[in-house]
């Protein structure tokens, strides 16, 4: 009988996934790049068990895709897929910006505005995690957003597509460092029309950035 601890199993999961997700945004894994089960399990030293999960857990958020046996290749998104996202994202999420500015609370506000302020000391900084800090920053930004919105129909449209992992996309290391300073300038307006409680102005602030996004991509 196995009598080990979950809690062990959960975190050595949540480690192979960490492995999986920083090697991604640091360029060390690449778009097409096969990663086999052992290959995780030796660079983190767990068993291949947690590793299967830690997998399967990064196909589900767009990662990764299975491959044939204990294996699977790093995600490539198309120019296709990408305008995809974006075109969905455009929409709902300017949705949940004009919601959110009727509804968003004083300390949300000031999350949004230190989210943006983290992204853009991250941009000084620079570095190897630049697109791992940028994708956690962003994330966090639009989530909160959704969140805002108080709408449980919107976040569970969106909350899959603002995970999925566009530094995938060919040209997204070039397209972010040519416009980070524009992600953050389009962050802050977004957050001023929240603040200011424009339910409009927030929707065509949000519509803006992701078509803006979008086409800087494609």
């Amino acid at each position: 009988m196995d009598h080990k601890d979950p809690n062990d199993r959960s975190l050595a999961s949540e480690r192979a996934y960490r492995y999986l997700r920083d090697g991604i945004y640091s360029g060390y894994f690449k778009p097409g790049q096969i990663v086999t089960e052992e290959e995780v399990a030796s660079a983190v030293s767990v068993s291949r068990t947690p590793v299967r999960e830690a997998i399967r857990r990064a196909s589900a958020d767009g990662f990764l895709e299975l491959e044939g046996f204990r294996r699977a290749r790093v995600s490539n998104f198309s120019d296709e897929d990408t305008r995809d996202i974006f075109e969905i994202r455009a929409v709902l999420e300017a949705l949940a910006a004009e919601r959110a500015a009727l509804h968003i609370s004083d300390e949300e506000i000031v999350q949004l505005e230190q989210l943006t302020d983290a992204l853009e000391a991250a941009t000084r900084a620079g570095g190897p995690l630049l697109f791992r800090h940028f994708a956690d920053f962003n994330s966090a930004f639009h989530s909160l957003i959704l969140k805002a919105s108080r709408s449980r129909q919107i976040v569970q449209a969106l909350e899959h597509l603002i995970e999925t992992p566009l530094i995938l996309h060919k040209r997204f290391e070039d397209t972010l460092i040519r416009n980070l300073e524009r992600t953050i300038d389009h962050h802050r307006a977004i957050t001023t029309a929240l603040k200011a409680k424009e339910p409009k102005w927030a929707h065509a602030e949000m519509m803006a950035h992701l078509m803006s996004a979008r086409s800087s991509l494609l």
